[in-house]
């Protein structure tokens, strides 16, 4: 990818914020287009994170933005699967880039060992899994934007000299 195609803005505490409503919109906007999983899945979120590129350059800001990532994980209800790839791309969704608003159930046992710390979940969830989305998610960096306890926490770094 050419250096064109990045933006190089420095993301600020403020940026987070206005990412995280736009999540919070979009948790909202899921069960509207989806009404067979609000029962099931509308109260039981995790943790929203902005991961991927964006992240990394909220850390490293030489590193460029493409386009946002924003990752939301739920609790896993057995009795009601959760979409696999639920995916919803916003094209000119946050300063002129793309938002990838991606979903992610995660098995109610890993939950419950960490009811009181949705990044410690997020993580365990992530390091226990060999699926190509974690080699992703960990090859970069993830940064919590809800609930408040995570908000603005870098909960993983990745590789900092990546795309540098």
């Amino acid at each position: 990818m050419s250096s064109a195609e990045r933006s190089y803005f420095p993301l600020t505490i403020d940026d987070l914020r206005q990412l995280k409503e736009l999540a919070l919109k979009e948790h909202d906007d899921f069960f509207r287009r989806n009404p067979h999983l609000e029962k099931a899945y509308r109260n039981s979120l995790i943790a929203i994170c902005l991961c991927q590129g964006a992240a990394l350059h909220y850390i490293n800001p030489t590193v460029g933005v493409k386009d946002f990532d924003i990752w939301h994980f739920y609790i896993e209800n057995e009795s009601t699967p959760f979409p696999y790839r639920a995916w919803k791309r916003i094209e000119n969704g946050y300063r002129g880039k793309p938002i990838d608003f991606l979903k992610r159930a995660i098995p109610r046992h890993i939950y419950e060992k960490h009811i009181d710390e949705p990044d410690r979940a997020v993580l365990e969830y992530l390091l226990a899994r060999n699926t190509i989305t974690k080699r992703l998610l960990l090859k970069k960096a993830i940064i919590g934007l809800y609930p408040d306890k995570i908000f603005g926490k870098i909960l993983w770094r990745g590789d900092l000299t990546h795309n540098m």
